[in-house]
């Protein structure tokens, strides 16, 4: 036997147990995951306040009638803390409409962005210091969500005496190459974040979700706050992971049907955002660790492919046929679980190659270049890496 096919028949059975893996893992949190449209609405006539707090910056093609999707919500307790964080399109006088046209929603204004600060971060912190809630609930601004959905979140929580609940959203068709990237990066973020243990407090497993996300205000509290978070780019997983290491019960549940995105309107924002998250995500934005990681993993997540052409292997291809349907299994379950269209899920191969190709140009760009550019405003990497809090 030589050297190459020795090789072969390691990366095969590592790719066999990595996709077996895969798939039990999504499996897991379908079956553990609760349907946010399958649960009981709260019967209580003064129920907790919640104060929504949605950032936006530039954000005039989606605000207003995503807001408008929040404010038909009958819940009886509730005010809207709109931030407009330095937008030069006209999203400061659409906000300015909404908040004149509904008396729960009060208007935020941030002209400048204080040194050492993520823009993003910056805005929560601001609408936390102007809420009211006992309940906060941080939601960007181009989430749509449907009316009785805060009184099904809020029982969810009271019945499980939470303190912080992440909802995926439902994430919207938009073109073939983002449906087929974006199902490949969820299945990867669903092993990789454990996401069916979150809710166990014994484990590390953390979850988070920039659609929408609610913390309990007493718990939040005692965590450090915004101002520990405010160079960290993950800023949603990493808010999850503070909130359960301070000693507060998380759990996730899935907003198919209830709350939903469009994640990244073209190609070009998805490869942006996503090449940014995985570069970020390695310890010390190591890019070598990068190329490696990604070369290995694409390595496994592909040959099953590659080796349904016969090589004079006896019963290689037979395996490949295997693993080949265990894996679409798991693209076909994961993107059923979010509600994106199937057909791009079924060209799994597709969708890793475009994964691969971001994960290893924007993480040479961003490490050429230094840095990332957030919002208009430049970060070095050296800045970035002493405000890291993510940590898996």
């Amino acid at each position: 036997m030589t050297l190459i096919q020795v090789l072969v028949f390691i990366f095969t059975g590592l790719s066999a147990v990595t996709w077996l893996m895969s798939l039990l893992a999504v499996l897991k949190t379908i079956n553990i995951m609760p349907l946010l449209e399958n649960l009981s609405e709260i019967n209580k006539k003064n129920p907790p306040k919640i104060s929504v707090i949605i950032p936006a910056c530039n954000e005039a093609k989606t605000l207003e009638k995503a807001v408008e999707t929040r404010l038909k919500d009958k819940y009886a307790n509730l005010e809207f803390i709109l931030i407009d964080d330095r937008s030069d399109d006209n999203t400061r006088e659409i906000a300015r409409r909404i908040a004149a046209s509904d008396k729960r929603v009060k208007l935020i204004c941030i002209d400048e962005l204080p040194e050492g600060w993520l823009g993003k971060v910056h805005a929560l912190h601001t609408g936390v210091k102007h809420a009211a809630g006992d309940w906060f609930l941080f939601s960007d601004a181009d989430v749509y969500v449907k009316p009785g959905t805060l009184n099904r979140v809020m029982a969810y929580c009271q019945s499980e005496k939470l303190d912080h609940l992440a909802v995926i959203p439902e994430f919207y068709k938009r073109n073939f190459l983002v449906d087929a990237t974006v199902s490949v990066f969820l299945k990867a973020l669903v092993v990789i974040g454990r996401t069916w243990k979150i809710k166990d407090q014994t484990s590390r497993a953390f979850g988070g979700s920039g659609a929408f996300t609610m913390v309990r205000r007493s718990a939040f509290e005692k965590t450090k706050g915004f101002e520990w978070l405010k160079l960290e780019i993950i800023d949603d997983l990493t808010l999850g992971q503070m909130m359960k290491r301070s000693g507060g019960r998380s759990d996730m549940i899935n907003g198919r049907g209830c709350v939903g995105v469009q994640w990244y309107p073209t190609f070009k924002e998805m490869a942006v955002g996503i090449g940014r998250a995985l570069f970020v995500g390695l310890p010390n934005f190591n890019l070598t660790g990068l190329v490696l990681l990604s070369c290995f993993t694409f390595t496994l997540d592909m040959i099953p492919f590659v080796i349904l052409i016969p090589m004079g292997i006896p019963y290689l291809p037979f395996a490949g046929l295997i693993i080949v349907l265990i894996a679409l299994s798991t693209s076909i379950l994961t993107a059923r679980f979010i509600n994106l269209p199937l057909l791009p899920a079924l060209f799994l191969p597709l969708g890793n190659i475009l994964v691969f190709f971001i994960a290893l140009i924007m993480g040479t760009m961003t490490s050429i270049r230094g840095g990332i550019v957030w919002r208009g405003t430049f970060y070095s990497n050296k800045i970035l890496k002493e405000g890291r809090r993510f940590a898996l």
